[in-house]
């Protein structure tokens, strides 16, 4: 029995992913975001003079399920005092770089490419918004009650981590069941996808990167479900917190921040967390 087309495009969906190019589900559906990564592999290839299979690559005219939702970007920390539990700033990469400004950067960005990957996919309409937009502080129920008030599909919230000047990892946490979250499963799903999708946009640049998985936490006020919104009868958002790189380390500093490519990498981890995110949205739809 031969291989059907979605079949086919399931196999190349997940070479592409194997190569750290393709961040959606394995579906067989091509569309905008296969047609992205299959455009960032070729274009490797084409620099170092290789072609796929020995022929040109072929553009696919396939377009991919239409996606609705709203998503809460929240960037974490801010301003100048302690609000609510939330401080103004914790971790500071190795060249003086405030997480605080590197969370409202990423946190733009993510934004930016959530408005174009929507726009690029016919009958589409995502809505973003953002916590805070400036150098201000929320407290951490409040960030929670904006996806509340926004009627929020996913609510993540974007921080990077510090510790010792040598510890490495990307981590994504949500809130366990023991603390009260009513949809772990869906969260988890949702944090996977992310987990594994910015993993592979750092892993694009830096061989070093290291997964430290999907983690429960007891103690992430900003994903209080109480705030989100969610009961035990209806739990419409899903979310989750990322801690991107512990900025404290020279080699991550130069990566994100000093490098001559950082510029690059922010970009990719943003659209690598705006795919996910989509891919989340179309998996609940």
């Amino acid at each position: 029995m031969s291989a059907s087309t979605k079949d086919i495009k399931k196999l190349a969906q997940a070479f592409l992913r194997d190569q750290g190019y393709y961040r959606g589900d394995i579906d067989g559906m091509w569309g905008t975001l296969s047609n992205r990564a299959f455009k960032r592999y070729s274009d490797y290839l084409s620099s170092l003079d290789l072609d796929i299979g020995g022929e040109r690559p072929v553009a696919e005219d396939g377009v991919a399920d239409a996606v609705s939702g709203i998503v809460v970007i929240d960037p974490g920390h801010g301003g100048n005092r302690k609000i609510g539990g939330s401080s103004p700033n914790n971790a500071t990469s190795a060249s003086g770089v405030l997480e605080k400004t590197m969370t409202l950067d990423l946190a733009k960005r993510v934004q930016k490419q959530l408005k174009a990957l929507s726009s690029g996919i016919p009958g589409s309409g995502i809505k973003v918004h953002l916590t805070r937009s400036g150098d201000t502080n929320l407290g951490l129920s409040d960030r929670a009650q904006v996806a509340a008030k926004k009627d929020a599909d996913v609510f993540v919230s974007i921080h990077f981590n510090g510790f010792n000047g040598s510890v490495r990892g990307t981590e994504t946490l949500i809130l366990s069941t023991e603390k009260g979250n009513v949809n772990e499963r869906e969260d988890r799903e949702l944090a996977q996808r992310i987990q594994s999708a910015m993993l592979a946009a750092i892993r694009r640049f830096d061989a070093n990167a290291r997964d430290r998985g999907v983690k429960n936490n007891r103690r992430l006020g900003v994903l209080s479900d109480i705030s989100l919104g969610n009961t035990r009868g209806e739990s419409k958002t899903r979310a989750c917190l990322i801690e991107v790189e512990f900025i404290d380390t020279p080699a991550v500093d130069e990566l994100l921040n000093t490098g001559p490519n950082a510029n690059e990498v922010r970009n990719a981890v943003a659209e690598a967390i705006a795919e996910a995110i989509i891919d989340d949205l179309r998996a609940n739809a």
